[in-house]
């Protein structure tokens, strides 16, 4: 969702910036671009062993329901160009899922809003026991898709979503919304921008054979 779907990953940084600076802990933002994709649980678990040594001193569900309501606050939800259109044409032809490492009532909210009627899947973090870079998400869609690994395509904006991808066997496409894109080697193609993706999308047939490539 976050970097494919919605330009949302500078509102993340600045609610998780605004809830570190009210808890007295230092943080990088650039942490969250790079472990974007991850369940939110694992992030600030993560930022508060990295800036404050030992995560069991904080509240971690009290942060990231603060996180939560800090970020509905501030967030400027912006769907990337031709992204509505482009899956709206595509549902026809394909079936659609989201599967996000943010949490249920951010995803919801965002696809209720600006994508409504679009997937018939939706894989949260709160749906999964363990989140990207573990394949669980990815395996769980394709299970409620009621499909194969092989039959499926992610589009990934994220090192970690790439991974997970990988990790349950499907080909995996990946779009450099925020990172180099050298930090995608695992994916099997890399789309420069969202003008590519949507030209790509746009053409995509059913009996696409997956390999590896740069477009």
């Amino acid at each position: 969702m976050d970097g494919v779907l919605v330009d949302s990953m500078s509102d993340h940084a600045e609610a998780v910036q605004h809830i570190f600076d009210e808890i007295g802990v230092e943080m990088d933002k650039q942490d969250i671009f790079e472990r974007e994709g991850e369940r939110t649980v694992d992030i600030v678990r993560f930022l508060l062993e990295k800036g404050g040594g030992d995560s069991s001193r904080f509240d971690i569900s009290d942060i990231v329901e603060r996180y939560i309501a800090e970020f509905n606050r501030i967030a400027e939800f912006k769907v990337f160009e031709g992204m509505q259109e482009c899956l709206s044409g595509l549902k026809g032809r394909f079936d659609l899922a989201v599967v996000s490492g943010s949490d249920r009532p951010i995803v919801h909210d965002i696809i209720d809003s600006l994508y409504p009627g679009t997937f018939s899947v939706i894989v949260t973090a709160d749906d999964v026991h363990r989140g990207k870079p573990d394949p669980d998400p990815y395996l769980k869609a394709i299970e409620m898709l009621g499909i194969s690994s092989h039959e499926a395509i992610v589009i990934e904006n994220a090192p970690m979503g790439v991974e997970s991808a990988k990790g349950a066997g499907i080909c995996c496409l990946a779009i450099p919304t925020y990172l180099d894109a050298e930090k995608f080697h695992q994916a099997d193609m890399i789309i420069e921008n969202h003008t590519r993706l949507v030209e790509f999308l746009n053409e995509l047939e059913p009996s696409y054979e997956c390999a590896r490539s740069k477009l």
